[in-house]
This record gives C-alpha cells, structure tokens and sequence, in this order.
C-alpha cells in the first residue's frame, strides 16, 4: 500500500514532463515552418517541384475519391458525420466542439497574416491537377481543412487516452486510426490543387493543439455542455439542424452531391431522429 503512491507520483511527474517536452518540440516545429513562410517567394519556391510532383502522384487514385475525402476537412460535413459519437461518448463530442473557437481563430488569424497565395494562384492551371473548385485566393497558409480534421480527431485521441489509460493495445489502434484519417484528409489539399504541402504540416500542429484545448475544457468546465446530458432533446434537434442545413447547402447548389455529403446527412438523420425519439419516449 505505501509502494502504490509512490509509483503513481512518479507516473503523474514522468507524464507532465513528457508533455512539456513535447509541447516544447511542438512549439519550435511551429516557429520554424511559420518562420519560412514569413518570405512568401522563398517559402513557395522551396516547394514547388515537391508540391506539382505530389499532386500528380497522388492521382493514381480516382479523382471521385480525392474530392470526397476532402470534404471531410469540412467542418458542415465532418460535424454531422462525426455525430454517432455522442450516443458512446457525450463528452468526446463536447471536446470537438470546445476546440471550435480557438481552432477558428487560428485558421483565419493565420491566413489572413500570412497571405500566402494559393496554388491555382501562380500556376497555369495546366501544370497540376485541380479537382473541384478552383481557389486561388491568398489565403493558402495554413490550411484550414487540414486545422478542421486534425482538430477533431485529436479532440478524440485527448479524450479517449484519458478514458482508457489501461488498455494501451485498444488505444494505440484507435489512435492510429484517427491519424490515418486526419493524414489522408490533409494530403487530398495537395491531391485537389488547393495546398502547399507545408500548409499541411502548420495546419496539423494548430490542430492538434485546438484538438487538446476542447479535451482540456470539456474535462475541467462542464457546465457549458452538460445540457447535452440533461436535456438530450436539444442535442437531438441540434444534430437535425445540422442534417437540414446541409440537405439545403446541396439542394441549392453550394455543397456537391458528394457520397460524403450524403452519408453525414444520413448519419446526422438518422442520430438526431434517434435522439429526439428516445427523449420522447422516455417522458
């Protein structure tokens, strides 16, 4: 019994240091690629070979794929998508939402210092392969669909490694399985002609920590997400909204018909419809 607490000290002190020095490397990863970027012709220059080899390669799977697993940086199609996940974890779902606000802010903030100018921007378009719309606004760093991905699926990680510390196989799965979804989500802004590969790797690191920020809130303020558990009606009609806004989106001709678009207004349909139901029911 006097070993136990001892142990346990020594875990919770070898884990802030672990964080800390990976919060550390993080930080300096972050300066260094925005630092780059920070000299638009040297930061496009050191890059370009790379970016129109990438984006040819990468076309050696159908361009109907590409177009739809980008969407999935899309936060009206990812939401309703990612829905099912408050009938096994309210707080999972939480967490996504609470890296919202700081995962917004860096986007846009990042964006609109930088100014980076999009591929479609300075390419003939004949040079590479665009699929879907053509964007060539000055808004390429960082990428924002790549910010939107990697923000919710390390909202998950965060908050699946504190519900399961014991089961490190289970975890390990699941967590690699998130970031193969995050990973191949980023490389399609590269596969659709919308990105620089380094506006990936800026937009993973600011996801990641907008990611840890809705773990963080979620866990330590409550309140402001408790009404999902204590009035589950609302998170039902929520979850319906977001179905009925992209049924609209598609019908007027603002969101494709993509697979991808349809399976999360399913999904978001059929949770909400779930939801609202078993609330009713169980007055």
């Amino acid at each position: 019994m006097l070993i136990k607490p001892a142990l346990y000290k020594i875990d919770v002190q070898f884990n802030k240091s672990l964080y800390w020095k990976s919060f550390a490397l993080f930080l300096l990863f972050l300066v260094l690629v925005s630092s780059i970027a920070m000299n638009k012709d040297q930061y496009i220059a050191s890059q370009l070979k790379v970016f129109i080899f990438g984006n040819q390669a990468f076309q050696f799977l159908p361009q109907y794929f590409w177009h739809n697993v980008t969407y999935l940086g899309d936060a009206l199609i990812l939401v309703p998508l990612l829905s099912f996940i408050c009938l096994f974890s309210v707080k999972a779902w939480a967490a996504m939402f609470g890296s919202v606000p700081l995962a917004f802010f860096l986007s846009h903030a990042g964006k609109a210092f930088f100014a980076i100018p999009r591929p479609a921007a300075i390419l003939e378009h004949d040079q590479f392969t665009i699929i879907g719309r053509t964007l060539a606004a000055h808004s390429s760093f960082p990428s924002g669909h790549t910010i939107t991905i990697f923000t919710a699926m390390s909202a998950l990680i965060f908050v699946y490694m504190k519900q399961n510390k014991h089961q490190s196989n289970l975890r390990n799965a699941v967590t690699a399985m998130l970031l193969f979804i995050a990973a191949i989500t980023a490389i399609s802004r590269v596969a659709v002609g919308a990105h620089w590969p380094a506006d990936l790797l800026l937009g993973a690191l600011l996801g990641g920590i907008a990611g840890l920020s809705g773990e963080y809130l979620s866990r330590h303020y409550s309140k402001w997400w408790n009404w999902t558990v204590t009035k589950p009606i609302y998170l039902g009609y929520f979850i319906l909204g977001f179905c009925a806004l992209l049924l609209y989106l598609m019908a007027s001709g603002e969101t494709p018909a993509l697979f991808i678009v349809w399976v999360a207004i399913i999904v978001s349909g059929t949770v909400g419809t779930y939801v609202s139901l078993k609330t009713l029911l169980l007055k």
